[in-house]
Order: C-alpha cells, then sequence, then structure tokens
C-alpha cells in the first residue's frame, strides 16, 4: 500500500469530511460566541455585507444551477503526500475565517454569516487512476458536473469543498469549489499559495511559517461605519440625467440556454507588451485603457456618446491597514459613465478618463443598492446590464510557491476555473503574463456570432488607441478597411443581414419606433432624439428622391463632423440610395477623382464648405444647413424598398498605388457588422 493509498483509507474511514479530517480544524483563533448549528462552538456572527447579500438574493433567485458557485483547478504532478496536503487545508481553514463560514436565513430579520470554530474539513479522495484516459475524462466531467449543480450547500457548516482526484500514481487533479460571497479573485491565490507552502512544510516534517493577516471581520466592521452622506452626494452628481441602462442594441430572444465565451483576438504584440508600454508611456493604468476601449464599442452598438455599465472594484484601497493582505469578498460593483467626447485626442480623451476613475475611487466601497436610489431610473430598473472586470491579482506570490514546490518534485499549475455571475454579459481582462480579454454571457440573450464580432470590434479599438493616441476619438475604427473588403468580396451581404431587415436605417427605425425619446446622437453641445433623427432623415429623403435619388445612386456628403452628417446618411439609404463621404480638407483633386469614378450626381453639403463643394461637378447640391431645403415635406419614411445585397456606401482608400481604391458596402453587410 503506497502512502497515497493509506492516507487515502484513513480518509474513508473518516467518511471524508469526519474525525479525521476535522483534527486540525479545531486550533481556530478566537474566542466563541455560543453554540448553535447542531451543537458547533460560533466563532463570530456577522451581517453580511451588501454585495455578499446581492450575491446571495441572484443565487437563490437563479432557474439554473451554479450561480456565483466557482470551481477552481490545480494539478499537481508528481510524487503527492495526501497527509501533508490534508494537513495544509486543515491549516487552511483554522487560519481563514471566511473558510468557516456559512449563511443563516431562516428566522432572522437579515441574512447573517455564522463562523464556526471548527469544522469538519470538506475533503473527498477520489481514486480514477484505473480507468483508462476516456473514463478519467468522462468520470472528472462527472464530478465537475455534479459539484456544479449541487452549487452551495446552506445547512452545511462551510460553504467550500475540496476533492483530491488521483488519475495516476503522480498526478492528481485538486478541485476547490466555494460560494463567491466567501471569496474574491483576490483572496484565492493567497489560499492557494498559503497551501502549497504549508504543505511543503508538512511534507518534510517542519511547520510552516505563514504571515499574520487581518481577518475579514474587521473589514465588516470598518465598512459598517462609513458615513454613506459624503458617497450619495457624489453618485448623484456622477448620474445625474441617466433615465435608462445602456443596451447594446443586439439582445434578443435565441432560443438557447446556458454560458457561452468569446475570446477578443488581440494580436500578440498587443496582448504581450504592446498595451501595457502603450499605458506606461501616457501614464495610464491597464485598467483604464481596456475599460475605455470597452465604452467605446458599447458607444458604437448603444448609439450613444454617453454609456453607463458595471465594474468591480477591488475594494483594496488602503484605507483599512492590513486589507491588501485580507482574505474574503472585500469587492464590490459599482456604475462607471464615460462620456465619449469625439472631437478629443484619445490620449487626452484617456487622461481625463484616468482623473474621474481616480475620483471616484474613494466610493467604490458604496453598496450598489444604494448607488440605484441616487440614480434617475425608475425604482427596481437596472443601473446597467454589462459588468467589466479587470483582474490584477497578486499571484508572483504563488507563481513562486509553485516554483518552489516544483523543485521539490510536485508540480502544481492552475488549469480549471468556472463561475457564473447573473449579469447577461461580463468582459473580463486578466493581466497576467499577457492580457487576455473574455466576453462571457447569456447564451439565451446574445448569439455567438455576434459575441465573436463585438470581440473583434474591442480588439480594433485597442489596436487604433496604439497606432495614433492624438488622432480625435470619432477617428477610432472598429472595423478595419481589410474587414469591410472581406466581408464585400465574400459576397455575404444578404448572409449576414438579419432576418425581415434590409439596411441599417430599418433598425434605426425600430429603436425610434420602441424609444422614440431616447439620445441617438450627441456632438458637441447638439442632441438629437432617435425620434428626432427619423423625422429630420425622412425628410431629407422625400428631397433626395425629388433629386432622382434611388437604388443604388450614389450620394456626396460634403459635411462637416456634425449631427447632419448622422442625418444625411440615414436619408441616403431611406431614399434607397448610397453615400460617399468626402472630407473637405481633402484635395480638390482627390474629391474630383471619387466623384467621377463612383458616378455621384447628388452632393449634400454645408455651407461652411461651399467653396469646396462648389468647385465640384455634381448636378445638384443639396444645402442641408438652409431649412427651405426641406420645408413642407413629409416627416414619414419614403417607404422605399431595400434589399441586402443593394449598395449602401462607398469608401475610398489610398491605395496600393497612392491612387484612390474603391471599396463597395451592400446593406447586408452593414447589417452584420452593426447589428448583428
Amino acid at each position: 500500500m503506497t502512502a497515497f493509498d493509506a492516507a487515502a483509507d484513513r480518509q474513508g474511514r473518516a467518511t471524508g469530511t469526519g474525525r479525521e479530517a476535522g483534527r486540525g480544524a479545531g486550533n481556530g483563533a478566537g474566542s466563541g460566541a455560543g453554540r448553535g448549528l447542531g451543537g458547533r462552538a460560533i466563532e463570530n456572527i456577522y451581517p453580511l455585507t451588501a454585495l455578499q447579500q446581492g450575491m446571495l438574493f441572484h443565487t437563490e433567485l437563479a432557474d439554473e444551477p451554479g450561480m456565483y458557485w466557482v470551481q477552481d483547478g490545480l494539478l499537481m504532478e508528481g510524487e503527492l503526500d495526501l497527509d501533508a496536503l490534508r494537513r495544509a487545508w486543515e491549516l487552511m481553514f483554522a487560519r481563514h475565517e471566511v473558510l468557516r463560514t456559512t449563511v443563516v436565513r431562516d428566522g432572522v430579520a437579515e441574512p447573517l454569516a455564522v463562523v464556526s470554530r471548527s469544522v469538519p474539513l470538506p475533503l473527498r479522495v477520489v481514486d480514477l487512476s484505473h480507468l483508462d484516459e476516456a473514463g478519467r475524462r468522462a468520470e472528472l466531467d462527472d464530478h465537475l458536473t455534479s459539484d456544479w449543480e449541487q452549487g452551495a450547500d446552506f445547512t452545511a457548516p462551510t460553504l467550500a469543498r475540496i476533492a483530491v482526484i488521483r488519475l495516476a500514481a503522480d498526478r492528481h487533479q485538486l478541485v476547490w469549489s466555494y460560494h463567491h460571497l466567501l471569496l474574491d479573485g483576490w483572496s484565492a491565490p493567497i489560499i492557494i499559495g498559503e497551501l502549497l507552502q504549508a504543505y511543503d512544510a508538512f511534507r518534510t516534517g517542519d511547520e510552516p511559517l505563514l504571515p499574520v493577516r487581518r481577518p475579514f471581520r474587521d473589514f465588516v466592521a470598518w465598512f459598517a461605519a462609513q458615513d454613506m452622506d459624503e458617497a450619495r452626494a457624489y453618485w448623484r452628481r456622477r448620474l445625474a440625467g441617466v433615465t435608462e441602462p445602456t443596451s447594446l442594441g443586439i439582445e434578443r430572444a435565441t432560443g438557447e440556454q446556458g454560458p457561452g465565451e468569446s475570446k477578443v483576438p488581440l494580436s500578440a504584440e498587443v496582448a504581450g507588451a504592446g498595451l501595457a508600454d502603450f499605458a506606461r508611456r501616457h501614464r495610464l493604468t491597464l485598467n483604464t485603457v481596456v475599460q475605455a476601449a470597452w465604452a467605446v464599442v458599447m458607444g458604437l452598438y448603444s448609439g450613444s456618446d454617453d454609456v453607463v455599465f458595471g465594474v468591480t472594484s477591488s475594494g483594496r484601497d488602503g484605507r483599512l491597514d492590513g486589507v491588501d493582505s485580507m482574505v474574503g469578498m472585500l469587492l464590490n460593483t459599482t456604475p462607471v459613465r464615460i462620456h465619449l467626447d469625439r472631437d478629443q485626442p484619445v490620449a487626452a480623451w484617456l487622461a481625463g478618463l484616468q482623473e474621474e476613475q481616480v475620483r471616484a475611487r474613494q466610493f467604490e466601497q458604496t453598496p450598489l443598492v444604494t448607488i440605484a436610489t441616487c440614480s434617475e431610473l425608475p425604482p427596481g430598473r437596472a443601473l446597467f446590464d454589462s459588468l467589466f472586470v479587470f483582474e490584477n491579482f497578486p499571484v508572483r506570490e504563488l507563481e513562486a510557491r509553485q516554483r518552489n514546490s516544483a523543485a521539490d518534485g510536485l508540480r502544481a499549475g492552475a488549469n480549471y476555473g468556472r463561475e457564473q455571475a447573473n449579469y447577461p454579459l461580463s468582459v473580463t481582462a486578466s493581466s497576467g503574463r499577457e492580457l487576455t480579454i473574455t466576453f462571457s454571457y447569456d447564451r439565451s440573450k446574445f448569439d455567438t456570432e455576434s459575441m465573436d464580432r463585438m470581440a473583434g470590434h474591442l480588439a480594433r479599438v485597442l489596436d487604433s488607441f496604439i497606432e495614433d493616441p492624438e488622432r480625435p476619438l470619432g477617428d477610432v475604427s472598429v472595423v478595419s478597411v481589410g474587414e469591410v473588403e472581406g466581408l464585400v468580396r465574400g459576397g455575404c451581404g444578404a448572409e449576414l443581414a438579419l432576418p425581415g431587415v434590409g439596411g441599417v436605417h430599418e433598425l434605426i427605425a425600430g429603436r425610434a419606433d420602441v424609444s422614440p425619446d431616447a439620445v441617438a446622437v450627441v456632438v458637441g453641445g447638439e442632441v438629437l432624439t432617435y425620434g428626432g433623427l427619423m423625422a429630420r432623415a425622412s425628410r431629407l429623403a422625400h428631397r433626395l428622391r425629388g433629386l432622382g435619388v434611388g437604388a443604388e445612386s450614389v450620394v456626396g456628403l460634403c459635411l462637416s463632423r456634425g449631427v447632419d452628417m448622422v442625418v444625411a446618411m440615414v436619408a441616403v439609404w431611406q431614399a434607397g440610395g448610397a453615400y460617399l463621404p468626402l472630407d473637405p480638407e481633402y484635395p480638390v483633386e482627390r474629391l474630383e477623382f471619387m466623384l467621377a469614378d463612383s458616378g455621384v450626381e447628388v452632393l449634400i453639403g454645408h455651407r461652411s464648405v461651399v467653396e469646396v463643394a462648389e468647385r465640384l461637378s455634381v448636378e445638384s447640391v443639396v444645402w442641408l444647413d438652409d431649412p427651405a431645403v426641406t420645408d413642407g415635406l413629409p416627416s414619414t419614411d419614403p417607404e422605399v424598398p431595400v434589399h441586402g445585397d443593394q449598395l449602401a456606401s462607398v469608401i475610398y482608400t489610398s491605395g496600393s498605388t497612392g491612387r484612390p481604391k474603391g471599396v463597395w458596402v451592400s446593406h447586408g453587410a452593414l447589417v452584420g457588422v452593426f447589428g448583428g
């Protein structure tokens, strides 16, 4: 019988969680607060924090299993001393009160965290080494699924479980699972690092020397003593005018169920040192840069320059001594509101965004339920539907401990992780050896194709930030010319079009029908609602129809940046035509070539660029800043049929020889990119 077999036998006689396992867990510090929960000695009782209460609420409300249940996997290769590992886990439960915590809800005014002085170690040992690879894989999957579906047992003395699964004589899978309200992502590497350090000591007959850490109950007491009046005043100012959550516009009933995941396709340069170097050069945090890029993508999809989404903060801002090394649930979720100033250079805009984030940090522990009362949303309406998470956990100490364990013959490395939150969409950025960004989404609300496309757009925004940080934010591209050309060449216009939708303007009209008073366009101090946009565009569309604009007619837009540009684009689409943007700053010769090459016969311009416009050879010019142009025309859609394979826009690039080259984009392609 091997050492592992002997230890497993003893563990089995202790019924997996009984006498043998609980022997060392009773050494926790702290005086008992009484007896309860089946006669166990109680060390402490305190209320849940607001975030913990929210997690508990959503767990109870969830229709599917796994809500806020976390599974972490550690693959251990080499000879394993199970007795030493068990003793190390017993020490973790003795040291950290959160591992001895359960939640009591019945018979109390509000849920309470109840900390036992000791708990039986919830360790299960499973031997799969006699099975072949397929059998081991199937049994391991069954264990993970069963554990996930069981979730938290709130009648148990702890909301954590441990399994050691023997895959071979020198290969074991550790699965550590727990309810998220016990621990945040910052705490998990601390515990695993201590576990490996204690294991190394016990295996060699030594006593582990572990640092003293402040208990989580001190954070609970500190948090309860905070004065929220200043925080409420801040959040009232910050959320003034926010009357509805920011919708991405692509949510729909998919008929699917379960979680989905899409990886943001970052280039090796960006994921490696590229983005980190960019942030360092401009004195920005990586968190600020990635969060800002997500705001740009949200602005594109929502059609708004004022976006709100949720962010998580570590809660370890230094206002409480010892908080950096504390183990527990300290993070919080708060809204962030970002205005996209499209005329401001990217670098300057990012700097201003970071300044606002610094101001917000002193209020990052305000409970979300309190913040919600400071907004102008109706009671019970969520402030946001998407969550941004930036993970920058203290993993260096853990990595060093893993290297030391490997030198002693046991290699341990994280190889599995799963958790589920209640938000339909979470964007998680992790800054380890390289940056990774993942979209986790509810497949009943978002389809995989749309999520993959959005992930590509986020990658493109980050590329644009690095390429030219001095360009105006409004010039940041989310769709590369290559992507557009690929869509066009691939003939996928009709294939990507949404059912029953011919053009993007029909999507905009649908939004106007549902929310006519919602803000559609903001440029400088000018604001236009969806209803106002469609009314102005419709009048202009009737004028264009009178000038002969129809299916695939190309209309030139020689306009200054502003609301009128959006109105003109929608009007051209409503009239059945396609638009060609003409930058008034371009040389007249270049503009003339583009007009002749595309066959433009109607030009929409501003009086501010009259000199340029009048030098261009076109049959008709519509001065959009002249109110008489659309006087008396109907504000209803001219209802011109548009098909997915019709031309929607023409984009000219410099081309490989320097001569402008036109890219012809169909309605179907635009619907696929922006409406999918």
